[in-house]
C-alpha cells in the first residue's frame, strides 16, 4: 500500500507533536553539540527518524549539510570500504541554522542493510568550522522501530 505526500506530512506532524519521553535511542555529544535519535517509526514502506539537535554553546550553528549513509561497521587498513548515500524522500523542516534546539523528522523509503554495516548520520557546519557530529545507528534499532 502506497503512502501519499500529504499522508507523510500528516504522520511527521503527528510524530513531532508527541512528547519525547525518557531516554533517547541514541545520543552523541561533541563540542557542546548533541545529536539525539528520539525514536524510529515504520509506516508501510517508510522509515521515519525523529532527530533532535541541541547546541549548548552561545554560538549559533549554521547547518552546512546533513548526510545519511550506509557504511561498513569496521574498516580494515588494506580493504576497500563502500559507502552508500541514502537521501530522505521528505523532511518536515528545511532549516539552515539554529541557536539552541532543532528537532526534525526525516523520512526514507524502506531500505535494508546487513549486520556488518551501520547507518551513519553526519552533521556538518558551514564555513571552515570543525564542529561536526557523527552518529551510528545499528540495524537492530531499525528492526525494533515503532509503528504509528
Amino acid at each position: 500500500m502506497s503512502v501519499s505526500d500529504i499522508e507523510i506530512q500528516y504522520f511527521t506532524i503527528n510524530i513531532l507533536r508527541k512528547k519525547t519521553v525518557g531516554k533517547p535511542l541514541r545520543q552523541e555529544k561533541d563540542l557542546k553539540l548533541t545529536m539525539q535519535i528520539n525514536n524510529i517509526y515504520m509506516i508501510n514502506d517508510y522509515l521515519f527518524l525523529d532527530i533532535n539537535f541541541l547546541n549548548s554553546s552561545n554560538l549559533g550553528y549554521d547547518i552546512g549539510n546533513l548526510k545519511f549513509s550506509v557504511e561498513d561497521k569496521k574498516i580494515y587498513k588494506a580493504t576497500n570500504n563502500q559507502s552508500v548515500i541514502v537521501d530522505p524522500v521528505y523532511q518536515l523542516y528545511n532549516q539552515k541554522s539554529f541557536k539552541k534546539n532543532y528537532r526534525n523528522i526525516y523520512v526514507f523509503k524502506k531500505f535494508t542493510y546487513p549486520n556488518s554495516k551501520v547507518l551513519k548520520i553526519r552533521l556538518f557546519e558551514e564555513h571552515l568550522s570543525g564542529r561536526t557530529l557523527e552518529m551510528t545507528i545499528k540495524y537492530s534499532d531499525i528492526l525494533n522501530a515503532d509503528t504509528f
